[in-house]
Order: structure tokens, then sequence, then C-alpha cells
């Protein structure tokens, strides 16, 4: 009962407009695991997925103070290899798990620093990854309004 009440909650969020699906989004976390992943305690699973999706957003310009990196930078975790310049972004499905996002923000260990991809294949020239504190933020915040 508790995995269909998770399924048909995942599935209503994800009518929103251009809202990124939980699962999608949440299931490199766990390895692709869907098992795991429904069985993880949903209040944790909400706030990862909150914590995922404040991470990104696109950008016609470069927000002011932000840190430049190229794409190529970001691995993949699922084979290992660099994302390439011509990398196109689609909100909806990218995964804060999925790429070794992490792994440049913490060059940046005060944990404060917006990170500034060029992305020129995609519909908005920048994909820009908010800081550790600002995803943390706005995770608690989306938590506390859903109680």
């Amino acid at each position: 009962m508790k995995k269909i009440v998770f399924i048909a909650a995942l599935m209503l969020g994800a009518l929103g407009a251009k809202a990124q699906d939980c699962e999608t989004i949440m299931l490199p976390y766990f390895g692709g695991n869907a098992d795991a992943m429904y069985s993880y305690p949903q209040e944790k699973l909400e706030w990862r997925c909150a914590f995922a999706r404040a991470a990104f957003y696109v950008s016609d310009t470069v927000p002011a103070g932000a840190k430049m990196h190229s794409i190529t930078e970001v691995v993949a975790k699922a084979d290992g290899k660099n994302l390439t310049a011509d990398f196109r972004v689609d909100l909806t499905t990218l995964s804060y798990y999925a790429y070794g996002f992490k792994d440049i923000q913490v060059r940046y260990p005060k944990g404060n620093v917006t990170i500034c991809f060029p992305t020129p294949s995609s519909e908005h020239p920048y994909l820009v990854l908010r800081s550790i504190d600002d995803m943390y933020a706005i995770a608690d915040n989306q938590n506390k309004e859903g109680r």
C-alpha cells in the first residue's frame, strides 16, 4: 500500500509544469534500484528529492559572483565519462545524483558558491548549480511548507 501511495504521489508531482520527476532524479541516488528507493523512508526521500530539485536552474546570463566551469568537467557516475561540450540540459530529468556535480561543489569548502556551466547547445546558454547552502535552505523550506 505504501508503495502505491508513493507512486501516486510521484505521478501527481510529475504533472506540474516542467516539474522534475522525483523517481527519475532520485533513482541514481539508489544506484538505479527502485526497490531500495521505495523502501526508503518517505519523508527522507521527499527531502532528498527537494534537495536535488533545488540544485539547478538555467539562465541566459551568468549570475553575479558565479564561478565558471566547463560542463566537460562533470562526470557521469553511470559510466565514468565526462559530459561533452554539446550537452543539452533538460531540467525535468537532470539528476544531481547521476553526475559528479558535488565533486565540483566541494572544491569550494565554504558551501556558498554558485557554479555556472556554459551549455551552448541548450535552450538557455547556462546551467547554474546553486551553492550547497542554497540547496539545503530550499529543501528545508519546502520540507517545512509540506508539513
